[in-house]
């Protein structure tokens, strides 16, 4: 084996990315060069926007029934498999809190953090 352009498992996991009919094992070489293309690598995404509605509902769902945060002014949006949760907390800890409840809804899907902490009382002069 000269090259290491074979897709391992747990890649494939991390980046949600599947080769249909060509195993656990398949490279984005023998994709490309299955369907007539001899040079170009691909990426096939196996999340459809079904799978994030559901899954945007259910971490928004777990954020919102969850007592020891307020979470309210935190908004979920999934694309492609990936969570965002975005705008902004007050306390570190509901932070922390809406993290740790997100990853634990997503599973193996990636989860980003684009939320932003304003302390009460912070003065924005």
């Amino acid at each position: 084996m000269a090259r290491h352009d074979r897709i391992g498992p747990l890649l494939v996991t991390a980046l949600g990315v599947a080769a249909p009919a060509l195993g656990p094992f398949a490279s984005a070489q023998t994709v490309a060069e299955s369907r007539g293309e001899t040079s170009a690598e691909e990426i096939i995404v196996t999340a459809s926007r079904q799978v994030d509605a559901a899954l945007t509902a259910k971490v928004q769902q777990v954020l919102q029934d969850d007592p020891y945060a307020f979470t309210g002014h935190v908004t979920v949006i999934t694309e492609n498999g990936v969570v965002r949760l975005q705008r902004i907390v007050c306390e570190p800890s509901d932070l922390r809190r809406a993290l740790y409840l997100a990853r634990r809804v997503a599973g193996k899907h990636r989860v980003v953090n684009e939320i932003e902490l304003i302390p009460i009382g912070f003065d924005s002069d």
